[in-house]
């Protein structure tokens, strides 16, 4: 596994300005999916900018369809009674393709 830096976005101003010019950052939340790959030398980056702190979260259903807020994570969704009503199919996929564990982190 490579070396790299690692900050923790208290914006998203932040963030991106934390990662502009490097090409080769990476914005993490759960992360559990990265870690992995860099520590198999698949992935290879100089920064990791952690997005845990961002307000990014919300499950709506909008007249124009589903919004998910990109820092979610999968047990809440798969959970969400608007997703489990509305959306049954993203519900079951989403209960269906991890442990608890990584659903809770991803």
């Amino acid at each position: 596994m490579d070396n790299f830096s690692y900050t923790l976005a208290a914006s998203t101003k932040e963030a991106a300005t934390a990662a502009q010019g490097d090409k080769n950052a990476a914005f993490i939340s759960g992360g559990t999916s990265l870690i992995d790959l860099m520590k198999a030398n698949i992935e290879h980056h100089s920064l990791l900018v952690d997005l845990n702190k961002l307000s990014l979260l919300g499950i709506e259903n909008a007249a124009t369809g589903l919004r998910i807020g990109a820092l979610e994570r999968m047990s809440d969704v798969g959970e969400n009674p608007q997703v489990v009503q509305n959306y049954p199919v993203v519900s079951e996929a989403l209960l269906a393709s991890a442990s608890p564990q990584l659903r809770n982190m991803a």
